[in-house]
């Protein structure tokens, strides 16, 4: 999706007012208010905040696919694919931080037929980071294990919106490569069926 100056300055008004005040509570009157323009101005590119809402977190879906396969593709080994994809997703993320909150927090208040294309986006990304771990997993290769390996490096990689500031102690580079370390050294023991933690956990003890 290729927006215009125009409509770029609504969505970003519209992400920020969303990410902070929440989607319920914010007004077309603010959103029109923070990207400095009549609120009759805003109707004549959306007709709704729910349409604007499907225009911020489709654009920034957009952002997280674009040219993924292509890019991937011209790497040589699963570590290069697996360092390149963490650090363009704690990128884009740091970049593009009120549109991530959003998509995560705000995303189902869309319609279900705007819900549904963007899960089909979501679920494109999915597909691209399990292809990547699944050569990590060894012979623990089974579908329930790729698919909690696959969400949980999502989790840590989306979850920084709620946490991370770029302008403390641990720089965009530093937080990839840590999400690496861990996320790495954990899965080759999800690869050995003796792996610690794979045993019923004794709260008792």
């Amino acid at each position: 999706m290729v927006l215009d100056k125009r409509v770029r300055a609504v969505t970003e008004a519209a992400a920020k007012l969303f990410s902070t005040r929440g989607f319920i509570e914010t007004s077309m009157e603010e959103i029109a208010r923070t990207a400095q323009m009549s609120k009759g101005g805003i109707y004549h590119y959306f007709k709704s905040k729910t349409e604007i809402l499907d225009a911020v977190v489709s654009d920034f879906m957009d952002t997280v696919l674009a040219d993924i396969e292509g890019q991937l593709a011209g790497l040589e080994n699963g570590e290069e694919k697996l360092s390149f994809l963490v650090r363009r997703h704690v990128d884009i993320y740091i970049r593009h931080m009120h549109a991530a909150r959003v998509l995560l927090k705000a995303a189902n208040n869309l319609p279900s037929s705007e819900r549904k294309q963007l899960t089909s986006k979501e679920r494109r990304y999915y597909d691209a980071v399990a292809e990547i771990i699944t050569p990590f997993l060894g012979e623990a290769r089974d579908r329930g294990i790729l698919t909690a390996a696959t969400f949980s490096l999502l989790g840590m990689c989306n979850w920084i919106y709620s946490w991370y500031d770029p302008k403390g102690p641990i720089d965009p580079e530093r937080l990839s490569e840590i999400i690496i370390a861990i996320f790495t050294r954990g899965i080759c023991q999800v690869g050995t069926k003796n792996a610690p933690g794979l045993e019923s956990p004794n709260f008792t003890a």
